[in-house]
């Protein structure tokens, strides 16, 4: 029994929580002194728990006569709990999502650039992310220039949570990409037309590019994509406005350019 107890805890149930609940499932439809019996548990203390384990939706109490039972619901209803855990870190998620910009402003207000480095894959993962969660959907747009393919070869499409993170939160962007693919070239520019993404494409033999620039914000961040992988994040209202001016000279000629 210990070691259920011991995955019941993993799972987010304190320990007499577990105990309860186990009890429960052992004894079947029970009165609470004979629950707190199996369990260990002291029976005042016993009541709360069942009671806590109610609102999990773990146990159901009923009348027999003049007897109050408690039975366990079965076991699969323990996924509740992941679920429960789920909705509140997404709740947790969109309330850091709304503070951040404040938090962000506070720092800003001071008026002192900052350079940040990131190292890695996973680095890069977490620029991606702060990217997408420090922009304001329908509001801001992300400015890109992106070598297709070694993006690709760093997040293949099926681990590129980074982009589906940005359609979901509605944030627009405008990318110039370069590719050697033709079929890559095609869908890209396919899912670049209108919507929430605007792409153009540029000759790679033209244009070698092998590392990313993103504008956003106040921000603008440089990524090396081949050989070591890092990133630098630099936070500077005049700097990121000054690239994002030049994106836009870009994208006119991209425009020309582009096939």
């Amino acid at each position: 029994m210990a070691k259920f107890e011991s995955e019941l805890i993993g799972l987010g149930l304190k320990d007499k929580e577990a105990a309860i609940y186990l009890a429960c499932l052992q004894l079947g439809s029970s009165p609470v002194q004979q629950i707190a019996r199996k369990a260990k548990v002291v029976r005042a203390t016993a009541y709360v728990i069942l009671e806590s384990l109610m609102h999990m939706g773990l146990v159901t109490k009923y009348q027999e006569g003049k007897k109050t039972l408690f039975s366990a619901e079965a076991p699969r209803q323990l996924m509740r709990l992941l679920e429960r855990q789920r909705e509140e870190i997404e709740d947790k998620q969109q309330d850091l999502e709304q503070l951040l910009p404040e938090l962000m402003a506070l720092v800003k207000e001071k008026g002192v650039p900052t350079v940040r480095y990131f190292e890695g894959r996973e680095g890069l993962h977490a620029i991606r992310q702060e990217v997408n969660m420090y922009s304001r959907p329908g509001e801001d747009t992300i400015y890109n220039f992106t070598p297709a393919d070694y993006l690709g070869a760093v997040f293949p499409d099926s681990e590129d949570s980074a982009y589906k993170q940005r359609l979901a939160r509605g944030i627009k962007a405008k990318t110039i990409f370069t590719t050697k693919s033709t079929s890559l070239k095609k869908k890209w520019l396919l899912e670049g037309k209108g919507g929430l993404s605007e792409r153009r494409f540029v000759d790679s033999d033209k244009f070698p590019f092998r590392g990313g620039v993103t504008i956003y914000r106040d921000r603008i961040v440089i990524v090396a994509l081949t050989g070591k992988l890092f990133g630098v994040v630099i936070e500077s209202q005049g700097l990121a406005d000054t690239l994002q001016y030049l994106f836009e000279l870009a994208w006119i000629g991209a425009a020309e350019v582009g096939e």
